[in-house]
């Protein structure tokens, strides 16, 4: 059986899922600032790739995938139900990155 030693060491430390959140939630921000224009695209040349801009809706869908991961991060153990809205909206955003990436090109 584990003890509640065995069950504090196998979660990280917060200062480590503050740093994840930081950097997740840093990730999704610049995406969606980027996809609502405050963050100007500076692309040059051709492109051929699917996205060749950031003004698709997929990118914003993206952005929020990974803003949720960020929060997923910080929000503490102790918070359940607010940990599960942030879970919902990782794979919301991600499934809805995905299928729109694959079925409305």
């Amino acid at each position: 059986m584990a003890s509640q030693g065995d069950r504090s060491a196998a979660q990280p430390s917060l200062k480590a899922r503050l740093l994840l959140g930081l950097l997740c939630g840093g990730i999704g921000l610049f995406i969606i600032l980027s996809y609502f224009g405050v963050i100007p695209d500076s692309s040059v040349g051709r492109c051929r790739a699917i996205f060749c801009d950031p003004y698709h809706w997929q990118v914003l869908s993206f952005g929020i995938a990974f803003l949720s991961t960020g929060l997923a991060f910080v929000i503490p153990p102790t918070w359940p139900r607010l940990g599960r809205l942030a879970s919902l909206g990782v794979v919301g955003g991600l499934l809805a990155g995905l299928v729109g990436t694959f079925f409305f090109r």
